[in-house]
């Protein structure tokens, strides 16, 4: 099973049906499909995907080197159901999948960008929202997590302007679950004491 892509290299998907065919020659087994935005190396995705085998996981990154450390995990564990998109996330999304197709986007810390002048490299904006909401099954999940507070207010702000969702949390947020898989940033922050807040949308 080839684990390792890259976006330059492969020929996306033109429709829904061509979609299916492609990740049904990924993946030994079609399952529910869940898409990592940004998986660095592979810490959270890797623990989710031994934690939940009835589901077919995808983890995407841009950097190289990364990448391939994400991909020595996976190798180590023989898992079967994950494999990683080297590249862009936004590319991914709107080349690789189509309406209706993804059971649930993660997004384990974006960069907050905290200068004003660079909101607009925030990858959480509507725009990016309503991609997101078209290629989610009804009642699929994005869920992210953030340590910034002007993030995750932004991000509530972003949700609400996108419309289509509704947030699980009556605040909108909620500390990090402890049951949920450890990333390294997650770690990180944690040894430094600040807050995790856990937000999760629901496409309606």
């Amino acid at each position: 099973m080839k684990i390792l892509f890259s976006l330059i290299d492969e020929i996306p998907p033109e429709n829904k049906e061509e979609q299916q065919r492609y990740f049904g020659e990924i993946f030994p087994t079609p399952k529910p499909l869940v898409v990592e935005i940004g998986s660095g190396n592979g810490h959270f995705l890797v623990e989710y995907a031994q934690k939940h085998p009835d589901y077919n996981c995808v983890g995407t990154e841009i950097l190289g080197g990364r990448a391939r450390k994400f991909c020595r995990k996976v190798e180590k564990r023989c898992l079967q159901n994950i494999v990683i998109f080297k590249g862009d996330a936004r590319q991914f999304v709107w080349e690789f999948l189509h309406e209706v197709s993804v059971a649930e986007f993660i997004v384990m810390f974006p960069d907050p960008w905290p200068k004003k002048r660079h909101h607009k490299h925030r990858l959480l904006r509507v725009a990016f929202i309503a991609m997101l909401y078209y290629r989610l099954v009804p009642g699929g999940m994005v869920s992210i997590t953030t340590d910034d507070v002007p993030y995750r207010d932004w991000i509530i702000d972003e949700f609400a302007r996108a419309g289509g969702f509704r947030s699980v949390h009556e605040k909108g947020y909620t500390l990090y679950p402890d049951h949920l898989p450890k990333s390294l940033f997650e770690k990180r922050f944690r040894e430094e004491e600040r807050e995790l807040y856990f937000m999760q949308y629901e496409k309606v």
